[in-house]
């Protein structure tokens, strides 16, 4: 392999390692990390080490881990009490703070996506109020701010979620590396 295909691989190693830190730390990718990693290394190898089905799996590992923060923390936000409005101003917001936070704001893509997700919960039940023209009622703002607890309890969900799939993610790539 030579001294550059070495550099490559131990690289691509310490790629995929920081990857698996990223899936439970806040602000780096992890996942994504570890597909990138591979794919970088695959096609300075000439995908010859490894192939189009560890790609491929590890692609499906990289989109789960995506799905699995909006998706985890949309259902935390409606198993805590969120109405439907509270729930899609949790997933809306939890699209616009993860591209503000990692594009604009220097946040970084799960922070952004945590505060996003609480500002959309809050949002969206204040709006579902005031469509209906209800006042603010007793103890509506405790539900409301318990809907918001439930998008942090489905951050958790959905990092360990991220922590499974790091795993199964290096898991593969070392496999195709090794075997």
């Amino acid at each position: 392999m030579g001294a550059a295909g070495d550099a490559a691989l131990w690289l691509a190693l310490a790629a995929a390692l920081l990857g698996l830190v990223g899936s439970v730390v806040p602000g780096l990718p992890g996942v994504p990390l570890i597909f990138l990693s591979a794919l970088v290394y695959s096609y300075l190898t000439g995908f010859e080490v490894v192939g189009p089905a560890a790609l491929a799996a590890l692609g499906l590992f990289a989109a789960l881990a995506l799905a699995a923060d909006f998706v985890a923390t949309a259902y935390g936000a409606r198993r805590f009490g969120a109405s439907r409005w509270g729930t899609a101003g949790g997933a809306l917001g939890a699209l616009l703070g993860t591209l503000l936070g990692a594009l604009f704001l220097g946040v970084g893509a799960i922070p952004g996506l945590i505060l996003g997700a609480v500002a959309g919960v809050l949002a969206g039940e204040r709006l579902r109020r005031r469509r209906r023209g209800e006042a603010q009622e007793s103890g509506g703002w405790r539900r409301t701010s318990r809907a918001a607890g439930g998008v942090l309890v489905g951050y958790v969900a959905g990092a360990a979620a991220q922590a499974l799939l790091a795993l199964l993610s290096l898991a593969v790539f070392v496999a195709a590396l090794f075997v």
